[in-house]
């Protein structure tokens, strides 16, 4: 309302209350999105889903990195290896499974990503997450870009971490 009658003031010369900026358009290119699931990284699916990047991977960083899962006997252990990084995604302790699966496969996966990035003016962020995981590449200044123009901070692009409880999810 106050919008409509700032512009009917300005008709009348009388605009002396600034009109609201327009919100910046959003710079993410969707098309580009990469479809993840944290619940498929999470069920032995990393070493998969990296293989799957690979191509677009070759685009921003010609050095592969030697990625291994390791399953334990019982099949209640699941690491991955990226270069020499260990990343357990599930383990037993005392009997006891820990509940965070997805959300440390969803970290392993893109510190996995971003160690062969090093060297490349991209990084590879997350979108969303759990079912709805989505990854972009992106560089710096985009990342920037996207959080200054995306108002909802759970609809910013972010680059996942072991920081608990929302392992770097922007949190509204």
């Amino acid at each position: 309302m106050a919008l409509l009658i700032n512009r009917i003031k300005s008709l009348f010369g009388r605009g002396d209350v600034p009109l609201p900026a327009a919100p910046l358009a959003d710079p993410l290119d969707y098309e580009q999105l990469v479809t993840l699931d944290a619940e498929s990284l999470a069920e032995q699916g990393i070493l998969s889903a990296y293989t799957e990047l690979s191509a677009q991977l070759e685009r921003y960083s010609p050095s592969p990195l030697e990625v291994r899962e390791v399953i334990d006997d019982d099949g209640l252990g699941y690491s991955v290896y990226g270069g020499d990084q260990k990343y357990v995604v599930w383990e037993v302790i005392d009997g006891v499974q820990n509940q965070d699966g997805w959300e440390r496969a969803t970290v392993a996966f893109f510190q996995i990503v971003n160690a062969r990035l090093k060297n490349s003016s991209h990084r590879f962020y997350a979108l969303n997450g759990g079912n709805d995981l989505f990854g972009l590449f992106l560089t710096e200044e985009e990342f920037a870009a996207a959080r200054r123009a995306i108002p909802k901070r759970s609809n910013w692009p972010w680059m996942p971490d072991n920081a608990q409880p929302d392992y770097g999810f922007p949190v509204d």
